[in-house]
């Protein structure tokens, strides 16, 4: 599988295996262009973010192209579980509170609902709403030692006025049956979708407004030429642009943008499915199909019904990508489930697994803004984007075109690079190891 820090920008035929939604989705894109010579904006990725940032720039009269190196949203957007919150990064609003303060912690509070607003109104122009499901998002204490401080945040998110409830261990077990769920914070205007489905419409509304949208077409040199622009090869031939927004996020290539790649470290998350639960098996476990759930390890498990009865379960992945596919890691989640659902221990087999880069922060909060001479950026989100990349795209944009954004650490710092960034997987082996002694 391609590997952010190892390989080139990946080629049109790159793409890993394919997820359950790849498979199971007739999700419909708009066809697609021919590669521009000259374009105002030119925006690396065609993902959530950068066909909400094209939308953005063509709705305001602007030529702009997406460079996508694949299928659009082969990345994450056609490979995450589809949990659609009002957060991004690692920090919640009571840290957001204590780093920065109480004014900031509101600040960023609006803006994750104004990401959430975003993605329910390209809903409503999916003609299947894709295939929301509305239950909300459930955080929950995997052991005894989590429900305190489970609550205190329950206790800091009503102070924040958020649409949140309490579920103790009784209310829980109409919910969801697992010796692993003590108690819950119910976020009740968060949801779950299709992600291919929201990528699709995304890339519909794009080109609606006119932006060029560009297939099977990675781009394999950028430069900026100061007052001239940016200078870009790719796959189709050469392109100048006016400025470039890179949004690949955990995608983006170490060989391609070395000093803005080395300020994230690529991370895998992997998923399987199972086969259709029978009845009998969906009721042992008592889980709604309405509620996208996450527990609150340090290195978290997250799960969902999917509507046609399987069960989504995901969690940490391979370390490189050359190792992404190995059974191995497909087998843990598998045992993880078992673990949480001890009623599904006659499923020894999955029906799907894969796997997708998400870009962490060294300071646990992504940055959307100018990374260099027309070099605009928006990466950092930490495994939390579905929402917040709608918001990120269309920020982004407005920035590229000289607007004054929120005075939020979203938008006013670049993000922090590695330290040693050679040996950012070593860190990352041994933070596992570390997280699993504590979970």
């Amino acid at each position: 599988m391609y590997d952010p820090l190892v390989n080139a920008p990946p080629g049109p035929h790159d793409a890993p295996g394919a997820s359950y939604w790849q498979l199971h989705t007739q999700a419909e894109f708009p066809q697609c262009a021919d590669a521009p010579e000259d374009v105002d904006f030119a925006i690396i990725g065609g993902g959530y973010t950068g066909l909400n940032a094209a939308r953005t720039l063509a709705e305001n009269g602007h030529s702009v192209a997406v460079f996508e190196a694949n299928n659009l949203a082969w990345g994450c957007s056609s490979r995450n579980a589809g949990f659609v919150m009002k957060s991004t990064g690692r920090l919640g609003l009571s840290a957001w509170a204590k780093r920065f303060g109480e004014d900031v912690a509101k600040g960023i509070a609006q803006e994750h609902g104004l990401g959430l607003r975003l993605i329910e109104k390209t809903i409503e122009e999916c003609p299947e709403h894709c295939q929301r499901q509305s239950g909300g998002y459930l955080k929950v204490a995997h052991k005894l030692a989590s429900v305190t401080p489970l609550q205190q945040q329950y206790d800091s998110l009503r102070q924040f006025e958020q649409p949140v409830e309490w579920l103790d261990n009784s209310a829980l077990s109409q919910v969801i049956d697992s010796p692993q769920a003590h108690a819950a914070l119910r976020f009740t205007d968060c949801f779950a979708v299709n992600p291919l489905l929201l990528a699709a419409a995304t890339a519909r509304r794009a080109a609606k407004a006119g932006a060029q949208l560009v297939e099977h077409c990675p781009v394999t040199s950028a430069a900026s030429l100061g007052k001239k622009g940016v200078y870009l090869e790719t796959a189709k031939g050469n392109v100048r642009a006016r400025k470039l927004l890179v949004c690949s996020n955990g995608y983006t290539s170490q060989q391609l943008l070395p000093k803005l790649a080395s300020r994230s470290l690529p991370v895998l998350s992997s998923i399987i499915t199972t086969p259709p639960l029978s009845q009998e098996q969906a009721d042992s476990i008592r889980l709604s199909p309405e509620y996208a759930i996450m527990d609150t390890r340090i290195l978290k498990y997250y799960f969902r019904l999917l509507p046609d009865n399987r069960l989504l379960f995901g969690g940490r992945g391979a370390i490189q990508g050359k190792n992404a596919e190995d059974p191995v890691f497909a087998k843990r989640l598998l045992k993880a489930m078992h673990q949480t659902f001890p009623q599904l221990k006659d499923i020894t087999q999955w029906d799907h697994f894969w796997s997708g880069w998400v870009s962490v922060s060294l300071d646990d909060y992504p940055r959307v803004g100018k990374f260099s001479d027309n070099i605009y950026a928006s990466m950092g989100y930490c495994g939390a984007g579905v929402s917040f990349s709608a918001l990120a795209g269309q920020r982004l944009a407005e920035c590229a075109m000289g607007a004054a954004l929120p005075k939020l650490p979203y938008y006013q710092s670049q993000l922090k690079p590695f330290p040693l960034p050679k040996f950012r997987r070593l860190a990352q082996w041994f933070y596992y190891h570390y997280g699993r002694l504590l979970d």
